[in-house]
């Protein structure tokens, strides 16, 4: 056999479709002339066919083609129509374009990989990273904004155009400027769309750049935040629409979804935004003084001198007389203007007097350790003085140096220092008089790795208690807000985590997180009210608008994932009660267990919500090919667990061992083989949270639900046989929460199951709807997210 006619025409099949138009004089000829046209491009094909040219063949064929469909529109009666109709060349001919397509396809990608690859091996050392990652997001589906940022500043930014589908208004007012932008708002994503109808609906303004869109080298389709595109319908429509239904060009490798949407994007480069324009223009601003930019600006970090704290009273009568320039904020926009204001004055729907809610102390009318500007001595010199941090156990069998045994047992051991530390708190006034009156060497000080215990502040969150309702308060709907509804009862049913929002969170707020400590501040006061002795429901208006001012999806009324909104409302709280121990340092630590990296990055993550909710696993990539290993430890919030594929009955250990099995994926790129080839990906547990959040991932992108009916215990998930980790401590789980989703993804609706432990019962939260309900009704097919509470 021939070899095949080497490819010289186009790049990839949509450049060769643009060479297969029939010029439209051709279409006002009649039947004969056409009949006549017609077999002259079939002979021309069978020619190019017996020189081994495809894409000559495939051009002459796609032609004849056409003229047959110019044909059948106008002369449908005609006998010569008929007649060439119904002849073998058309069978023929389709027969060889849907071989030659395939042949093609598969050229074409194999010449694109031998030309990257070419290119890789000339390319520098200096640049050699920066190509590689350009070449991974060529092939994939979704583009991160630090590509995207690096084709706008490094390749021709005419020839990429953005699919922006945030609301027109919103659009407006902020959008990408440094490429061709479409406004394609959500509401005209509908099922079955197809270019044709979407160009109807576009504005004048936008029709002109889509009917030209075959001659961009990147179409990126973005919304306001969205993580995966496989998570919202409407965009997947516009996906649909662009691959399968676009016959202008192929727009299989141009076609991205940019991860994080505008807000991602502006975060990392707002100069590229009209937003920076906004900026600019505030001519008239003064600068912020360095007490307005940052309220502890005062607190300097002094050398040779001991750090003085005041009082807490002290400190509240100094930040309430800091004032913003009045001449800075007349020159604000009334928007900025309204969301400063928003952040100093606490506003909700219901105020909650502060002495209902209260904590209750443990000796005294306030805790001392609550207050940090009371700071034990020891620990005033933090600045200037770094706390040097081991690791607890060791990894070999030195003896211990305090108790001079070898730590065979380390469970034990770690019994033992919880056993040690909950009796040294017992009485927390004497201990905080004792300590501060000690004078202490500070090489005497145990040192410990924090990141393997519990913190402090937990501890004492843990031992103070909630005085006012009984948490059994429903929420209204405001509209599709059922799965909000879910996941904030759920949350309030984490009695360690109302407490500190309760006690002691205002003490911790980061004023100067994406937030601006807003989102805090809102959960709050739901935290409160739903704990609150008025009434039996209550809305959360106040709280829905503040998190919509930052998320687009939570702006207005449309059914979301409960899941999802629980992961952006705890990312968002981590990021508002976020305090870095930028002064702290990891010696000693073990690379290879993930102890290294959970302390570099709690280090960077001291929130609340790092210590109550996120664990650690290990990710390893292994080539298929040769072998090669990447291995990364990732901090996770929730393990999102697969169902098994058959059967509508399994367990919680069925899609535990799912998960861990391992899975293939395609497309890796593997670093010694320097070419994408296929891996084998695997996943272990190495460090388990105190509270366990797992997500039973019911819904596929393709909106198929599964129903299974997943067991799952409530009063001992013994996660012994799935962590890998060195971490030793109580493995045992009791259930507490359960946000149930009933229907299917187009129309269903959101519940919540949840244990209240000051009561002993469990109760059923359907919006405004509280009620007792039975233990034994809490395992069914509509779980959908498991919270669990390690034992004590």
């Amino acid at each position: 056999m021939r070899n095949k006619k080497d490819l010289h025409l186009a790049g990839c099949l949509g450049d060769l479709n643009s060479k297969t138009e029939i010029p439209d004089r051709l279409k006002e000829l009649d039947v004969p002339s056409l009949n006549k046209k017609a077999g002259l491009l079939f002979e021309k094909a069978m020619t190019a066919n017996n020189e081994n040219d495809e894409e000559v063949v495939y051009i002459y064929l796609m032609k004849y083609c056409q003229i047959l469909q110019v044909m059948k529109k106008t002369f449908t009666n005609d006998e010569n129509y008929i007649h060439l109709m119904y002849t073998d060349k058309l069978k023929k001919a389709i027969k060889m374009l849907t071989h030659i397509k395939e042949s093609l396809e598969r050229r074409y990608n194999e010449k694109t990989k031998e030309e990257n690859n070419n290119k890789l091996i000339k390319y520098s050392n200096q640049n050699r990273k920066r190509f590689e990652e350009k070449l991974n997001f060529e092939f994939e589906s979704t583009i991160t904004n630090e590509n995207l940022l690096y084709l706008l500043d490094h390749t021709d930014k005419k020839k990429i155009c953005l699919l922006d589908t945030r609301p027109s208004d919103i659009f407006n007012k902020n959008k990408i400027i440094s490429c061709d932008v479409i406004n394609i708002p959500k509401e005209n994503l509908i099922p079955g769309l197809t270019p044709a109808i979407l160009t109807t609906k576009l504005e004048d303004q936008f029709k002109e750049i889509w009917m030209n869109r075959h001659n961009y080298n990147y179409i990126v389709i973005l919304d306001q935040g969205t993580e995966d595109i496989d998570d919202d319908q409407r965009l997947l429509n516009l996906r649909n629409a662009l691959l399968k239904w676009d016959q202008t060009c192929d727009n299989s490798k141009k076609l991205k979804f940019l991860k994080g949407g505008y807000e991602d994007f502006n975060h990392l480069c707002p100069w590229k935004t009209t937003q920076n324009n906004i900026l600019k223009s505030n001519k008239d601003v003064e600068p912020l003084s360095d007490i307005e930019l940052d309220p502890e600006a005062e607190h300097e970090k002094l050398k040779n001198k001991q750090i003085q704290y005041p009082s807490l009273g002290t400190v509240q009568n100094d930040l309430a007389k800091l004032k913003f320039n009045s001449t800075f904020h007349n020159g604000l926009t009334t928007d900025i203007k309204t969301k400063l204001d928003h952040r100093d004055n606490y506003s909700s729907e219901e105020d909650i007097d502060s002495q209902e809610l209260t904590h209750t102390p443990i000796n005294k009318p306030q805790l001392p350790i609550f207050d940090r500007s009371t700071k034990p001595h020891i620990k005033i010199n933090q600045f200037t003085n770094p706390e040097i941090i081991k690791p607890l156990y060791k990894n070999n069998d030195e003896i211990d140096d305090e108790n001079n045994e070898l730590p065979n047992n380390i469970e034990l051991l770690e019994n033992r220092r919880l056993s040690s530390e909950n009796t040294f708190l017992e009485n927390i006034d004497s201990y905080v008089r004792n300590y501060k009156n000690q004078d202490i060497d500070l090489n005497s000080i145990p040192r410990v790795d924090r990141s393997t215990k519990p913190s402090d502040d937990l501890l004492i969150v843990s031992r103070t208690k909630i005085i006012g309702g009984d948490g059994l308060r429903g929420l209204q709907n405001l509209g599709n807000t059922c799965y909000m509804n879910s996941i904030l009862q759920c949350l309030s049913s984490t009695e360690d985590l109302v407490k500190y929002f309760i006690n002691i969170y205002d003490k911790f707020i980061n004023y100067k997180s994406r937030t601006k400590g807003l989102v805090a501040k809102e959960f709050s006061n739901v935290i409160k009210n739903l704990w609150s002795q008025s009434g039996r429901s209550f809305q959360c208006q106040q709280f829905k608008d503040t998190i919509g001012e930052y998320k687009d999806m939570f702006k207005h009324y449309d059914q979301q994932d409960s899941h999802e909104f629980l992961t952006i409302l705890l990312d968002w709280l981590h990021d508002d009660l976020n305090q870095p121990e930028d002064n702290r340092i990891i010696l000693g630590a073990s690379k290879e267990t993930g102890e290294e990296d959970w302390g570099n990055w709690t280090k960077a993550n001291n929130s609340i919500i790092q210590q109550l909710f996120y664990g650690q696993q290990k990710s390893t990539v292994s080539c298929d090919t040769c072998f090669e290993k990447s291995v990364t430890f990732e901090p996770f919030l929730s393990l999102s667990l697969p169902l098994p594929s058959e059967g509508n009955k399994c367990t919680l250990s069925d899609c535990l061992q799912l998960y861990l099995n391992g899975e293939s994926i395609c497309g890796w790129h593997c670093p010694k083989c320097k070419r994408s080839r296929d891996a084998t990906k695997k996943l272990d547990i190495m460090r388990l949270p105190p509270y366990l959040i797992i997500h039973l991932k019911r819904f596929s992108s393709n909106g198929y639900k599964k129903n299974s009916n997943v067991e799952f215990p409530k009063m001992n998930l013994d996660m012994s046989n799935f962590i890998n980790g060195l971490e030793h401590r109580n493995w045992k789980y009791c259930l507490y929460g359960v946000s149930n989703h009933s229907g299917s993804l187009d129309g269903g609706h959101y519940t919540a199951s949840c244990l209240k432990n000051s009561l002993n019962k469990w109760y059923k939260f359907d919006d405004v709807r509280v009620y007792e309900i039975d233990s034994s009704t809490i395992c069914s097919s509509e779980a959908y997210i498991l919270f669990y509470c390690r034992k004590n």
